[in-house]
């Protein structure tokens, strides 16, 4: 089973320590490094090149953002700091842990891109220690002192969008506390492999997961929401957790993972996985053509709507007596997208003769296989921790899957199809 890594972004007003606590991640775990980020603003002190900051120039820096080179950038106090997302990206996938010590604006984007990063605010026990602190260190004239200040409310103003907040009264107490944040958020089944211990108790079920090293993998996710207005839409009740436990298979066994999510409640994959997000079902097709092309196995675990309103209202309806909605049929994504690799489809059916309808379906859409499981028996299906079912081969072959959590099932599917890969 392959490593993974914790991106970690430490964030808080100027002055408030942020960047001596994510120093000390970085010297007590190994496998943690230490982002180092672009920025315009000039050197201070003792810092140098490439160790504490990459220091270019303006024209440079507007490069690099006009390439997409950037998780993240922001403006602060007149200059620009960037982070690159490929170099975070691939310290992730390579299983080390990566530290960022950013602005508060600059945490929400990485939030944003990465959902899975843990964002830890660190602020001084009251704003006049801000102020000492801001002043002690002897790099600032006392306007940008005041400048810096001034900024710190409208930065504190956004803390409850962080998982983690710390009080940084002294460096001994903050030191163990951000150790402890670390420590449990490796522990994390969801910032980890499938554990080896687990694996032992189900040895013959995973035999094919060794087939997917290198492999590249698209797994698409998650509902679509059709708006009706700029404020209701059509949906249905996928939370998104078999689309994310298909994303945790496969880069368990070693493949290279792209995911594209409709809006749910479980699209936060690991900090290595590019994560595109769509809402319709239009976009999500877009999404897949362009996202495709590279790859050599396509899970098609998205729930797709199959209607929308014929006609979407600008702004908010008002209440009244009703109205009458006329659909109309979205497009079938597999059908129109003629994928040019495997594919896996699911198929949630209803009734006695599911099975029947999930050939039907296989048939028509031209998958590889299709994962067909019952929607109207207690621990499968939306909205359920839990799945089982069984996995039908084009060639009308099957394998039962057994019974468990959601992820576990992911890695039975993915062993019995690498054995047939």
């Amino acid at each position: 089973m392959s490593s993974r890594g914790l991106l970690v972004v430490i964030a808080g007003p100027s002055g408030a320590g942020k960047t001596t606590l994510a120093r000390h991640l970085v010297e007590t775990f190994p496998e943690a490094v230490f982002s180092v980020s672009c920025t315009t603003r000039p050197a201070r002190g003792s810092e140098r090149d490439g160790v504490d900051y990459r220091f270019i120039s303006n024209d440079e820096f507007s490069g690099l953002v006009a390439s997409n080179h950037f998780l993240e950038w922001a403006e602060v106090h007149g200059n620009r700091y960037g982070t690159s997302g490929e170099w975070v990206r691939n310290t992730l996938a390579a299983g080390g842990s990566v530290v960022l010590d950013i602005d508060v604006k600059g945490a929400l984007q990485v939030k944003r891109a990465v959902p899975a990063a843990v964002l830890v605010f660190v602020l001084p026990p009251d704003p006049a220690e801000l102020g000492r602190r801001l002043s002690g260190r002897g790099t600032d004239s006392n306007d940008t002192v005041s400048k810096r200040l001034s900024a710190a409310a409208g930065e504190v103003a956004l803390l409850g969008a962080f998982d983690y907040f710390m009080a940084n009264d002294s460096l001994a107490s903050s030191s163990v506390g951000i150790e402890s944040v670390y420590r449990a958020e490796r522990m994390r089944l969801a910032s980890q492999s499938w554990p080896s211990e687990a694996v032992s108790y189900h040895t013959g079920v995973f035999s094919g997961l060794s087939a997917w090293k290198g492999k590249r993998v698209l797994v698409c996710s998650g509902p679509t929401r059709e708006g009706m207005d700029d404020v209701r839409f059509i949906s249905n009740r996928s939370s998104g957790l078999m689309g994310l436990s298909m994303v945790n298979a496969f880069l368990d066994a070693g493949a290279l993972v792209t995911m594209i999510s409709g809006p749910c409640r479980h699209d936060t994959p690991p900090g290595s996985v590019p994560l595109i997000r769509v809402e319709t079902a239009a976009e999500m097709l877009a999404a897949l053509r362009e996202a495709v092309a590279g790859a050599d196995f396509l899970v098609m675990a998205a729930a797709v709507g199959d209607y929308r309103p014929k006609v979407v209202m600008p702004g908010k309806l008002r209440r009244g007596d009703g109205f009458l909605l006329e659909l109309e049929p979205t497009p079938d994504l597999l059908v129109s997208l003629d994928a040019p690799c495997p594919v896996l489809s699911f198929s949630l059916e209803y009734g006695p003769d599911c099975r029947e309808r999930a050939l039907e379906k296989m048939l028509k859409k031209g998958s590889f296989a299709v994962f067909v499981n019952r929607g109207d028996i207690p621990g499968q299906g939306m909205e359920s921790e839990t799945n089982l079912g069984e996995l039908i081969f084009a060639d009308g072959s099957s394998a039962e899957v057994p019974g468990g959590s959601k992820r576990f099932v992911a890695l039975a599917i993915a062993g019995l199809l690498g054995e047939r890969l």
